[in-house]
């Protein structure tokens, strides 16, 4: 199993894209929007980021300086970019605030925005950090809450950070999986070396080929 709305770049790689089937039906075009939540500093922004360049951390001059996100962050990433032969479109990736309290939260007071045609929830938590496992059944909840039920939601669960030591019991993580059946994949990263990455983008580019 981070800081302002790039509308602008949104706005360019969109116009590439279409919501068409090939005739074929092998090749896709189109756009596919993935919102990404946990708590603060488990890497989100970093995903993001990871997932845009194509490569890791140790590989690029970007800081591991964590970086907040105040309210709501939009990165587009092409399928072909990271790694999608064959296949053409767009991950329209949200990134929003980490701290579910804030007096305004996109979830709560921005609902559409932030979870109108949402197809997948990429559910992140780090490995060093059991609060942020815990803390996902909040998110879950809220989603579900908020979420109008127009199009079938799917959860991924992934663990960043495992390139670092693993502070809680692996048998958490299974009971999470086995509790939430919406959970249809689980995956362990590393934003800083780059480990389980090709794994989790190869699933993606599957993932949007077959819509």
């Amino acid at each position: 199993m981070t800081n302002s709305t790039n509308s602008p770049q949104l706005t360019d790689e969109s116009k590439t894209a279409t919501t068409a089937r090939t005739p074929s039906g092998g090749t896709t075009t189109g756009v596919m929007k993935i919102l990404v939540a946990g708590s603060g500093a488990v890497g989100k922004t970093t995903l993001l980021r990871v997932l845009k360049d194509n490569k890791p951390l140790e590989m690029t001059t970007i800081t591991n300086e964590y970086h907040r996100t105040p309210f709501l962050n939009i990165e587009t990433v092409g399928v072909e970019r990271i790694g999608g032969t064959g296949s053409r479109g767009i991950f329209l990736m949200v990134d929003v605030a980490g701290q579910l309290d804030l007096p305004i939260h996109v979830l709560r007071d921005f609902s559409t925005l932030a979870l109108g045609s949402v197809e997948i929830v990429l559910l992140m938590f780090a490995a060093d950090n059991l609060q942020s496992l815990l803390d996902l059944r909040d998110w879950v909840s809220i989603i579900k809450t908020q979420h109008n039920g127009r199009t079938p939601l799917q959860f991924v669960l992934i663990m960043n950070k495992s390139d670092l030591s693993m502070n809680m019991d692996a048998g958490l993580v299974k009971q999470f999986l086995e509790s939430e059946p919406m959970t249809t994949a689980y995956f362990e990263v590393s934003c800083m070396n780059g480990q389980g990455i090709g794994e989790f983008k190869s699933w993606l580019v599957k993932h949007a080929a077959e819509q």
